[in-house]
């Protein structure tokens, strides 16, 4: 089967409390475990909310930081499934999606 890197682009959650984000973090824990339990996933993480650009600019190599904080990743699964079509339904159900965040579908290349 072929597999599906899910590029999670971090939506605002600045106006959120402690607590909020909390119930945030368990949704996307359970979202998970439901992916994991169907023997889905294959990796996954959060990701840091710093980072660097690193570019080739004028040819000089130039790193950054990231023009604006909710187009940067801020987390990846990776998950096996039978084709695209299944990719987009189980991103679908991402909790990220609720609160502005957008997901990259992209298929890993078999170059084997």
């Amino acid at each position: 089967m072929p597999e599906f890197m899910l590029l999670i682009k971090q939506g605002d959650y600045t106006d959120y409390s402690p607590e909020q984000m909390q119930q945030i973090v368990q949704k996307y824990i359970a979202w998970a475990g439901k992916l994991r339990e169907r023997g889905l996933m294959k990796g996954g993480d959060e990701l840091q909310s710093t980072g660097r650009v690193v570019s080739l600019e004028n040819g000089k190599i130039v790193d950054g930081p990231y023009a604006e904080t909710k187009e940067s990743v801020g987390g990846y699964f990776l998950i096996e499934v039978k084709d695209y079509e299944e990719a987009v339904a189980i991103t679908r159900e991402c909790p990220g999606l609720q609160h502005g965040a957008s997901i990259e579908i992209r298929q890993i290349s078999d170059y084997q």
